[in-house]
């Protein structure tokens, strides 16, 4: 049974880390350019941001609370304040990138759709290349760090139901950095920084629930699994059906059209 545990955890860790993809075709399917060049970009833009967010999120604890350890309800709004200076350098990092290239103003949205899917394609990617190593150890019989007995213990329902959780993070995670991508592209359309800060808003209180929940409930719980699995999945449906409405559907060539239209017994 050990074999089939590992399995299923390295399997739920391919697709933590394939399942975008799907999301991806979905939008190149629409009237969407794919740039590699953009998600690329994106991951930097990522990278660069999370330096100087670390840095202030820890000059700040350490300005506020010293050497003490935040706890009850002051550690709920550090885990706010956090997420709110993340999301500042993340989001202002998307809009300073869009501005310097100087993209055409007909391709600045689906610019920042693509550099979005390249900042929630890195986000958390570590988690599924977790899940496949601890799979593959648990193929072995390797059940020799904490983590790993844990996994091998933990009941079959409670396990299944945190890969869903997991996966549906994930997805949700990409819809939505997607979705603010494109929020922050409207900023640069109609030169209006609220659509700047009404990015660095959605991320923040995303950011923030989905910790909040793991603190308040546990990792491992399964209550707290299916709350993210149903707050998640809504957020998720959220950020593609306004995606949706956005990019419209993939207009066909002419020499398309007619083809269709023989098919179709129409001349």
């Amino acid at each position: 049974m050990l074999i089939l545990r590992g399995l299923i955890v390295a399997l739920g860790g391919f697709v933590f880390i394939f399942l975008p993809g799907a999301f991806i075709s979905t939008l190149t399917r629409r009237n969407l350019r794919f740039e590699m060049s953009l998600m690329l970009w994106g991951m930097g833009v990522l990278v660069v941001a999370l330096f100087p967010a670390v840095f202030l999120t820890s000059l700040l604890r350490m300005t506020i609370f010293g050497e003490r350890v935040p706890e009850g309800g002051t550690l709920y709004v550090f885990l706010f304040l956090g997420s709110l200076v993340a999301a500042t350098f993340l989001e202002g990092g998307k809009y300073l990138f869009l501005r310097l290239r100087r993209i055409p103003i007909a391709q600045l949205f689906g610019s920042g759709i693509m550099l979005g899917i390249g900042v929630g394609l890195l986000t958390n990617v570590y988690q599924g290349i977790s899940l496949i190593g601890a799979g593959f150890h648990l193929i072995l019989g390797d059940t020799s760090t904490p983590d790993l007995a844990k996994i091998a213990s933990q009941a079959w329902f409670d396990l299944i139901m945190g890969l869903v959780a997991l996966n549906v993070y994930r997805f949700a995670l990409v819809a939505i950095s997607a979705a603010l991508g494109g929020v922050v592209a409207y900023a640069l359309i109609n030169g209006r920084l609220r659509w700047l800060w009404l990015a660095v808003l959605i991320n923040t209180v995303s950011a923030w629930s989905y910790s909040a929940i793991g603190l308040a409930l546990g990792n491992d719980n399964l209550i707290a699994n299916v709350i993210v699995l149903l707050y998640q999945g809504i957020l998720a449906l959220l950020a593609i059906l306004w995606l949706m409405k956005q990019v419209p559907d993939s207009v066909r060539r002419p020499e398309e059209k007619r083809i269709s239209n023989r098919v179709k017994g129409k001349p």
